[in-house]
């Protein structure tokens, strides 16, 4: 497979790169927090102005029209500068498959705002215990529409956003997807913290009526659709942590390269030049499986091999450089005012959702033992 880009995918790259290198600076990134705020307005502004919200939004709704791979180009911009934008939540949990299986009236109500960085959006795919594909949230048919009731958690930007897509299994036991606005009557929100400072909430659905025009697609088509959305949310989350473990990497390499003990850079001792060498081939592993999915799933090819592959590769491969990015760094790591926590914070963050190594190993094994058996 070619993975290389072409010159517009370069310069959309280097777009992204310019717009967050210069809004999300250390000393913003720290106000941000400290002032309890989960999204740069400013960068999102930014971004919005640039064309880059819309990338893989259709041009009837206001977008550029790209599609899958050059989200992805965004997303690892993201994770290099650890930027507090819900790239993520808003344009591949929920402006992805609504552009995709949405019907004209959600579409037209829905992203145009997005791509003008007016509306956020985001998804409830995790819920404790049970596996993303496998909702337990109930949806029962009723006189307006739908019935939900269950209890989602890790729901990003759910108070800030205008819409959030809600998985949940209908009486005969399929799953279907869900528009929910965070504000109707039976929705109740709990701030959660995470790892990262990033905003996430649990969201309880206690007798929320839904009507039938708020169903994304058709509860027939509903399992295709909620596999179509979680391998591109997990794809965009291995897009993430390529940037991240990318700039982790290069952050301790410049380091090492500085930091003298016995009169000679660290780097030059066998002990800390073979742990970079790990961290240079793991971060390969990450940036070429991730690619891969990508393109697959770009090409709507089967692709649950290759994204499990992936993830695997994100967060196995990834908490190896997070943990050598802290151990190289040595006592300086864990200073809360020096920017290399804030990787391995991020690096834990992505490790653990949707599935982390072991589960998709287990993942990969079943696929495999399916692929055997047919």
């Amino acid at each position: 497979m070619d993975f290389s880009l072409s010159d517009e995918q370069k310069a959309l790259s280097e777009l992204a790169e310019q717009i967050l290198t210069d809004h999300a600076t250390l000393d913003r990134l720290k106000a941000l927090e400290e002032s309890g705020e989960c999204i740069d307005r400013d960068a999102w502004t930014k971004l919005a102005e640039a064309g880059l919200l819309g990338i893989a939004i259709p041009e009837a709704f206001g977008g550029t029209g790209a599609g899958f791979v050059e989200l992805c180009l965004l997303l690892e911009q993201v994770g290099r500068t650890v930027a507090h934008t819900p790239v993520l939540p808003s344009l591949v949990y929920a402006a992805l498959p609504i552009a995709r299986f949405g019907s004209e009236e959600q579409k037209k109500k829905l992203l145009p705002a997005v791509a003008r960085g007016e509306a956020l959006l985001t998804a409830a795919l995790i819920e404790t215990g049970t596996p993303a594909d496998q909702p337990t949230t109930r949806a029962t048919r009723c006189e307006e529409g739908w019935r939900l009731d269950g209890v989602k958690v890790g729901v990003p930007i759910a108070e800030q956003a205008e819409c959030i897509l809600v998985p949940a299994q209908t009486d005969d036991g399929r799953p279907a997807v869900f528009l929910v606005a965070p504000h109707d009557a039976g929705v109740r929100l709990e701030a959660q913290e995470t790892f990262n400072w990033e905003t996430v909430y649990r969201m309880s659905l206690d007798g929320v009526t839904i009507k039938t025009d708020a169903v994304l697609g058709s509860p027939e088509r509903g399992e295709e659709i909620l596999v179509w959305l979680l391998d591109r949310a997990t794809a965009g989350l291995c897009a993430t942590a390529s940037g991240v473990c990318q700039s982790a990497m290069h952050r301790t390499a410049e380091y090492v390269a500085e930091r003298k003990q016995f009169g000679k850079p660290i780097a030059t001792f066998q002990a800390v030049s073979q742990r970079m060498a790990d961290c240079f081939i793991d971060n390969e592993a990450i940036n070429l499986t991730m690619w891969q999915a990508a393109t697959r799933l770009a090409d709507e090819v089967p692709s649950a091999r290759e994204v499990a592959t992936a993830k695997f590769w994100a967060a196995d491969g990834g908490s190896r450089i997070g943990h050598a990015a802290l151990h190289l760094h040595g006592g300086i790591s864990i200073d809360v005012d020096y920017p290399i926590q804030r990787y391995f914070l991020w690096i834990k963050q992505i490790e653990y959702s949707l599935g982390a190594g072991n589960e998709q190993l287990q993942r990969l094994g079943q696929l495999i033992a399916e692929n055997r058996a047919s």
